[in-house]
């Protein structure tokens, strides 16, 4: 299991910067960072700063899609 510490722009349906990775014996890193993000980025309330699970960079992108589509991507997936 790896870890991803994602900084998301709500508003504009972007990652702000690439992901932070973190191994499973980490995950506690992982945390204390999205803590760190969450005290840097206090005046952007429309900044979503969450730790994803998963086996892969590409696990989390089939299960957490929206952090890693543009807005377009998602207009056009089926409903």
């Amino acid at each position: 299991m790896k870890y991803f510490v994602l900084v998301y722009d709500r508003p504009n349906g972007r990652l702000i910067r690439p992901p932070e990775v973190y191994p499973d014996a980490r995950r506690h890193d992982a945390l204390t960072r999205r803590f760190e993000l969450e005290r840097e980025f206090v005046d952007r309330p429309d900044y979503e700063i969450v730790v994803l699970g998963g086996e892969s960079e590409e696990a989390i992108r089939r299960t957490h899609g929206r952090y890693f589509k543009t807005m377009a991507e998602l207009l056009t997936l089926p409903s």
